[in-house]
């Protein structure tokens, strides 16, 4: 009942397939997979490239208003057994040790915070990129999430064979990183996808805006396949720049 209750609360009950077994957000689960849940956030960890594959999580208004100070805490993730990247890992290198769900996202608790610092949630990316359109993009889905009241929101790497790593754990170096993003709250359900290549740009965000059929193509995850098919399909197959506030 309480699950019920939780999707109930959130508008997604009507538009979901039976029995879901994991929230909403979550990309489909691959054989071989290990699905990890942190209070904050969902993932499945990749031990070939030693970051995530994937994070996914609900960030709703309250959450995005949070008022939590940055903890700059970077620790070993306790759900990964086989073990993460770590300091080493990244010390002159070159590379900022680039959020995957950004930080700020967590301000709602210091346990999210906390967890928004673990090296399942970092990735290799160019300054530049880390602290530039990166950034901007954080901000943009941030304010959606204010402003639609929640949004349901995928990001990573696109993690593929022979990219360049770093350090002692040869952690890989991503050339692209990528947004899914679903307002399920607003009056008309929509979708957005990214794909940002780890280098700095002054072009507008929306020149790195497509489709979610678009990005499955790209990345090989299935995304919010727990909706019900006709919702599931309209919404990825379409791009709307201008339904974005």
């Amino acid at each position: 009942m309480m699950i019920l209750a939780f999707f109930v609360s959130y508008g997604f009950y009507f538009n979901l397939k039976k029995t879901p077994h994991f929230p909403v957000e979550t990309p489909r689960i691959k054989e071989g997979e290990s699905y990890l849940q942190h209070l904050a956030y969902g993932f499945v960890y990749d031990e070939e490239h030693e970051q995530a594959k994937w994070i996914a999580y609900c960030l709703t208004k309250k959450e995005a208003l949070g008022t939590f100070e940055r903890s700059d805490n970077f620790e070993e993730d306790p759900l990964v057994t086989s073990g993460t990247a770590s300091d080493r890992d990244y010390a002159k290198s070159g590379y900022d040790r680039g959020h995957l769900a950004p930080a700020a996202d967590m301000r709602w608790s210091n346990i999210s915070m906390e967890e928004s610092f673990y090296y399942s949630n970092m990735s290799p990316q160019i300054p530049a990129f880390n602290r530039g359109i990166w950034k901007k993009l954080e901000e943009k889905v941030r304010s959606w999430a204010v402003t639609l009241d929640s949004v349901l929101i995928v990001t990573g790497p696109i993690l593929t064979p022979n990219l360049p790593h770093i350090g002692i754990h040869q952690v890989s170096v991503p050339r692209y990183y990528y947004k899914a993003i679903v307002d399920l709250k607003g009056p008309h359900s929509k979708a957005i996808a990214f794909v940002l290549p780890n280098a700095g740009s002054k072009r507008p965000l929306m020149e790195f805006a497509l489709s979610i059929n678009e990005l499955e193509k790209l990345t090989n995850i299935d995304f919010f396949y727990q909706l019900d098919d006709s919702l599931e399909n309209s919404l990825e197959s379409i791009i709307c720049k201008t339904c974005w506030p």
